[in-house]
């Protein structure tokens, strides 16, 4: 099997030059037989006529502590695990490319095909000690991970110094104390996530969280957009928003405790046009309070006065004669740690739950589940396809920490099985 696979794939990078030469070195996937054959991969017979979601084989192995996994503008796999970030291709089971990076834990990609991934990075800080390595969160730009060129750092964001509410060095130099409990070493960028005009949005956690001072609490979304320079725009990256109306510290329908991940309703590459909402949706995977909704759909609203960003009461009303499960459920979620939009007609909205070992399926509306299929006896409620329970079998996990989505298969970063798993709703099997 795996040399007809091997003759297979020459024969179609074979044809496949004959179209172009970018499609032959750069493996794209103009071939929807092709498209078929390794993106879909092949599905368990035993689980084709049940309700829900199927594993897609292969799973993908050979991965130490997966944290986070995405599909790109570009149609590569992006996977961060304990070694750094990972390049795959639909088209392949192995790594085609390794960057390391300590720390590595959240990616995404915008539409310029710039890929960001959250790690972290060991400093010198020379005006405070030159003797002392710092271990700080860091966020790298990188261009042409696809192949597409040469690999380039464009930019690297170090916090504290890419935030702007702390512009002076005392501002800065106060959170890098290493006797001190809200020293900066002890703050983690959790998540990313691009909206239509390449705009970034990070999430952050840590110890300070004051709302009466000027720097902005670690406890927030960080907005950054690319610098303007006599008129040209660069590839440089500027903290342009704190969104603070979100609070660090109590519960609510417009908190930001703990955050573990952002997705925003931009998602690659489903659609030929992308909406320019700002709005986003958090998850608070905080231990140490007691949170009722743990993922909250935050709206962003143009005013007179300005954006401002505001809950999504609209989620809270729930209709129970259509739905078993809400994703504005109190207590729904234990420990939220990543979130994913589908981007594609159906509008799925995906949740994995590490404490729970578990994913979530959400529609827009808030109801948990997928429409039923045509012929099942009760058309009038949604289908639940949440899956999941510690363990390491086919709709197994062990902390799951990351979700994607692209062309209808759904990816999770298996951590504790150091496996990216795939998976597929029956009723889309043709």
């Amino acid at each position: 099997m795996r040399e007809q696979r091997f003759y297979l794939l020459i024969v179609l990078i074979f044809a496949s030059s004959l179209s172009g030469a970018c499609d032959a070195i750069f493996n794209t996937k103009n071939d929807e037989d092709n498209a078929e054959i390794f993106a879909e991969g092949r599905i368990d017979p035993t689980l084709e006529s049940e309700e829900g979601y199927a594993l897609v084989q292969p799973v993908w192995t050979d991965f130490d502590a997966p944290t986070d996994v995405h599909v790109g503008f570009d149609e590569f796999v992006y996977v961060t695990d304990s070694e750094g970030l990972h390049i795959l291709d639909l088209a392949d089971l192995s790594p085609r490319l390794t960057i390391p990076l300590n720390g590595a834990n959240a990616i995404t990609q915008d539409r310029l095909l710039n890929v960001y991934v959250s790690a972290r990075i060991d400093t010198v800080i020379e005006s405070i000690d030159p003797n002392v390595t710092w271990n700080l969160p860091a966020i790298f730009k990188i261009k042409n991970l696809n192949g597409a060129g040469p690999i380039t750092y464009v930019d690297t964001l170090i916090f504290p110094f890419d935030d702007a509410s702390l512009s002076t060095s005392a501002a800065q130099n106060a959170r890098l104390n290493k006797g001190s409990s809200i020293n900066y070493e002890n703050v983690e960028v959790t998540g990313l996530a691009i909206l239509s005009d390449n705009t970034l949005y990070v999430t952050r956690r840590g110890p300070s969280n004051s709302t009466t001072q000027v720097a902005a609490p670690d406890n927030t979304v960080l907005e950054f957009r690319r610098i303007v320079e006599n008129g040209v725009t660069t590839n440089k990256m500027r903290n342009v928003r704190q969104i603070r109306s979100l609070n660090p510290t109590i519960p609510s329908l417009r908190s930001g405790i703990g955050m573990s991940a952002i997705a925003s309703f931009v998602a690659p590459p489903q659609r030929d046009s992308f909406t320019s909402d700002r709005s986003f949706i958090i998850a608070q995977a905080s231990q140490s309070a007691d949170i009722d909704f743990r993922v909250l759909w935050i709206n962003a609203v143009e005013t007179v006065d300005g954006l401002i960003f505001e809950q999504n009461a609209s989620l809270l009303s729930q209709d129970t004669t259509q739905a078993d499960g809400f994703l504005y459920e109190p207590n729904k979620f234990t420990q939220p740690v990543d979130i994913a939009y589908s981007g594609d007609d159906n509008s799925f909205i995906f949740v994995v739950d590490a404490a729970q070992h578990k994913l979530f399926q959400f529609q827009t509306n808030g109801q948990e589940g997928v429409p039923p299929p045509a012929g099942a006896v009760d058309q009038s409620r949604q289908v639940l396809v949440s899956f999941g329970k510690l363990g390491n079998g086919p709709k197994e996990f062990n902390t799951p920490s990351g979700v994607a989505y692209f062309d209808r298969i759904v990816y999770v970063a298996d951590k504790g099985n150091n496996r990216i798993v795939r998976y597929k709703l029956t009723s889309d099997f043709e």
